[in-house]
């Protein structure tokens, strides 16, 4: 029986001294060109952002609850999202392996049956006779010490990534509700619209039965009819205008869910309601941490850092081990014969000593990355802030429009009063009340154009605080 046994002398103080008296490779650290801009440095107040994460159910319309929960569960986008992330997470299990022990089982053997006849008495002959059987089971194992960190920087980079995927796919979430919601007031809008133009078609023609009735008395010229008639005209092909962009916005709707373009068709949204109060009323720098692209951009720059770490590491010397056990011999029945073991144990130490300059671009690329990423993460905070400020001067701008087209609405109301009582008094025709009637309609169209821009502004709003995402931990 063969026994193997380590040498006598440790072999691990010998290694101790070997890295006590080896120089890792020289290797140049570029200090960073940019820094990850703060909340300090942008002279914010810190106000709290308090957006619930599905804010769109303040709205309480369960039309467009039902067609936000299917664009959820059915998009596309948030789909190619998940499998991204799915990779993220089977590249963060591989650079978890590197830390552990790797070890396979091989196994392998030759069967050979030959006959010499050209010298019966060959060599080969007498030792192994006519067939030759050749046998071999190994068990390999090798276990590399990430002494300098290298592998345990590398997983924090592919978890980081890893992380960012998963921000990616909330703000993916949160853009898909804001346009869905976005749509879904305008096709509400759209609808009221049209049933405003059908009010001006009405009042239109009693204009012209009145109109007709004094030109047959012969007190107006039938030419006064032409200007009545070619505005129910006009506005029987506005109705037809709107019906084109609700079918262009059903279509996008159906897009955006996951749906045939045509699915929507006979989808109708619920009556428009009051619009919402803005969530916000200033910018914030709490804002920084309530927003899920924000967060995948700040992972994004951390992961960069720990690949900068890594690529550190490699200058430093590694050490392996390699070990092996297993049997072998000429003839298969004779593997479970004690004296076919064989065992093998080889420590390994690699010196990055010379490397013409690999090591060190891989370093700078690594570094230069990690600046282009944290030039990333401030673009992307400027711009989060211009969308935010965006969206707030949008909000009050279409309630102050919203506001002065009241006070507009009640002038037109009183118009059409008066109009009403000097009819009663004999002074007025009834063609001055549907005058009057007709610029109050008017006058409720503009109002719902400002409510839309005043709705789409709040969508915006939410989404530009980031639509309920909570601080990372």
């Amino acid at each position: 029986m063969h026994i193997f046994r380590l040498p006598e002398k440790p072999f691990w103080g010998a290694a101790a001294c070997l890295l006590a008296l080896s120089a890792c490779a020289p290797f140049k650290h570029t200090p960073p060109a940019a820094v990850m801009t703060d909340a300090a440095s942008l002279n914010l107040p810190s106000r709290p952002v308090l957006i619930p994460p599905e804010w769109w159910r303040q709205l309480n319309d369960d039309a467009l609850n039902r067609l936000i929960e299917t664009t959820l569960a059915q998009s596309p986008d948030l789909t190619a999202a998940a499998a991204r992330l799915r990779q993220a997470q089977a590249g963060s299990g591989l650079a978890a392996s590197q830390n552990g022990v790797q070890a396979a089982l091989s196994a392998d053997g030759v069967g050979l049956y030959h006959e010499s006849v050209s010298n019966p008495n060959s060599l080969s002959e007498r030792i192994f006779g006519n067939s030759v059987h050749y046998a071999n089971v190994q068990l390999k194992g090798q276990w590399a010490w990430d002494l300098w960190g290298e592998h345990k920087s590398e997983l924090a980079a592919a978890l980081g990534k890893e992380r960012a995927l998963a921000y990616e796919i909330a703000q993916t979430r949160l853009l898909l509700a804001q346009a869905v919601t976005a749509q879904y007031f305008q096709l509400q809008t759209l609808s009221a619209q049209q049933a405003l133009l059908r009010e001006r078609i009405a009042i239109k023609q009693q204009q012209e039965k009145l109109l007709r009735d004094r030109i047959r008395a012969g007190l107006l010229p039938p030419s006064q009819l032409f200007p009545v008639q070619n505005a129910q005209r006009q506005f029987a092909a506005a109705i037809r205008d709107l019906d084109e962009k609700a079918a262009l916005i059903r279509h996008a709707l159906a897009a955006l869910s996951g749906q045939a373009p045509y699915a929507l068709n006979h989808w109708q949204p619920k009556p428009s309601a009051a619009v919402p109060a803005a969530p916000v009323a200033a910018l914030s720098a709490d804002m920084l941490g309530k927003r899920a692209d924000l967060a995948a951009q700040r992972e994004a720059v951390l992961s960069r850092g720990h690949l900068v770490r890594a690529a550190e590491a490699k200058f430093y010397p590694n050490i392996r081990i390699r070990a092996l056990i297993g049997r072998s011999a000429l003839e298969i029945g004779d593997l479970p014969s004690m004296q076919s073991w064989a065992a093998g144990l080889l420590p390994s130490i690699t010196l990055p000593i010379f490397t013409s300059g690999a090591l060190q671009a891989n370093l700078s690329v690594k570094q230069a990355e990690y600046d282009e990423q944290v030039a990333r993460y401030n673009k992307s905070v400027y711009q989060a802030l211009k969308e935010a400020a965006d969206a707030l001067s949008q909000y009050e701008s279409a309630r102050e429009a919203a506001a002065l087209q009241q006070q507009t609405l009640r002038l037109a109301q009183r118009q059409q009063a008066a109009a009403a009582d000097r009819v009663k008094a004999g002074v007025e025709t009834r063609l001055a009340v549907l005058t009057a009637q007709d610029e109050v309609v008017q006058v409720r169209s503009r109002i719902l154009q400002a409510q839309l821009q005043q709705k789409v502004a709040w969508a915006a709003l939410n989404t530009a605080f980031g639509g309920g995402f909570g601080q990372p931990e």
